[in-house]
């Protein structure tokens, strides 16, 4: 029984520390990533933090507050501007598309948003332009915006109409 109790009592210290850890790293960045060093240190904790274990109540918090001021400092950042406008400069819609059938192992019959298996054969080989109604189809799908999904020409007439 004694051991046992010493078991339980490691463990409640162990969680203690890990909390008391946790609170100095989401102090770190409470107030913004301001730094490349910052930005780096974020990621490595989001990395541990999303590492396939269940997360308590106290890491989800920390984890989502992380994750806004990483993209914050993502959509501040002229490095990572000057890479999105690139990255933005080569992805079309169609390669979206293609990049995210690869990663999630999809086929054209899991695409019922841009119609059956010819209709998705005829968009990714560019033989059919994807309407308006697929793109926010695909976006709410995805988590996307609907102008990922869109040629420029079209996401700026979706803008108008908004």
């Amino acid at each position: 029984m004694s051991a046992a109790r010493n078991d339980f009592q490691t463990v409640i210290a162990t969680l203690g520390e890990l909390h008391a850890l946790l609170d100095r790293l989401r102090g770190e960045f409470v107030h913004g990533i301001k730094t490349p060093a910052d930005y780096e240190r974020a990621t490595d904790l989001l990395d541990a933090l999303t590492d396939g274990r269940e997360l308590s109540k106290t890491e989800e918090k920390i984890l989502v507050e992380l994750e806004d001021e990483i993209l914050a400092y993502q959509r501040d950042s002229d490095q990572f501007r000057e890479s999105h406008a690139a990255f933005e400069a080569t992805c079309t819609p169609v390669q979206l598309i293609k990049d995210l059938m690869e990663t999630l192992g999809l086929t054209g019959s899991d695409l019922p948003e841009i119609g059956d298996k010819t209709a998705v054969s005829k968009v990714l080989n560019g033989d059919r332009p994807i309407s308006h109604k697929m793109a926010y189809a695909l976006a709410e799908r995805f988590a996307m915006e609907p102008s990922a999904f869109l040629t420029a020409a079209s996401a700026k007439v979706t803008a108008h109409i908004e």
